[in-house]
């Protein structure tokens, strides 16, 4: 399993764990067969994939406590005994598409793993406005690219503030190879866009502060490097 998928595992607490978008289900049959969970549900809206993920499942033995639900996001999952949930490898905006149609999470007891592969700045801005509060975000490199995991739950008082910093770079702190790189390679990809806004005439304020946002990312970076190579 690759290292978006363990990463998404290691933010998992609980016993019974509902996997959406499981594609061939390796991180709900890794999440039982290792212990970390009891039973899982591999969910999916395509036949498709679900009937990989259940080749999947039998090979490895564990028809008996993984199952699979053909279910848009979550509509046709039980919430029964859930603890978990992981929305990961799909967009922002549809992974907050799916928590918006979704009644019973709003509890509060479950814990809700979230890994965007775009429109993070979208999913962190709908989750802070939707009294969503994200606990944890950590980012994972793998190859040529970059991913962040963030976990949460409904109800919690937020400790943050949606500035334009949280929107951009989320909870991530350089407290690690794989945070310090993402956050690199974040500052790289925002900063044209950046410049862009801070050459017009109705965006240049914001672009300004980004670009400012940018730079202080930046530096916090540097300390990151220079503080390893003093190791």
């Amino acid at each position: 399993m690759d290292k978006r998928l363990l990463l998404c595992a290691e933010l998992v607490e609980g016993d019974r764990v509902c996997d959406v978008g499981t594609d061939h289900g390796y991180l709900p049959c890794y999440l039982v067969s290792s212990g970390r969970c009891s039973s899982a549900l591999a969910c999916d809206i395509g036949e498709k994939p679900l009937a990989s993920a259940r080749e999947h499942i039998d090979a490895q033995g564990l028809s008996d406590r993984v199952k699979t639900v053909l279910s848009d996001g979550l509509d046709n999952v039980p919430p029964d005994g859930i603890s978990d949930i992981v929305l990961a490898g799909m967009g922002g905006e549809l992974i907050a598409d799916i928590l918006g149609r979704c009644s019973w999470i709003k509890d509060g007891s479950v814990n809700i793993v979230m890994q965007p592969m775009t429109k993070a700045e979208l999913l962190r801005q709908w989750l802070y406005e939707n009294s969503f509060c994200v606990r944890t975000e950590r980012a994972c490199i793998s190859g040529r690219f970059g991913y962040t995991v963030m976990s949460g739950r409904f109800g919690e008082r937020a400790t943050y503030e949606c500035t334009q910093e949280y929107l951009r770079f989320g909870l991530l702190s350089c407290d690690s190879d794989d945070n310090a790189e993402y956050l690199e390679r974040e500052c790289d990809r925002l900063e044209r866009a950046a410049r862009g806004m801070a050459g017009s005439a109705d965006k240049r304020e914001q672009g300004k502060l980004l670009l400012k946002i940018i730079d202080d990312k930046r530096k916090e970076v540097r300390l990151y490097a220079e503080s390893k190579r003093y190791l």
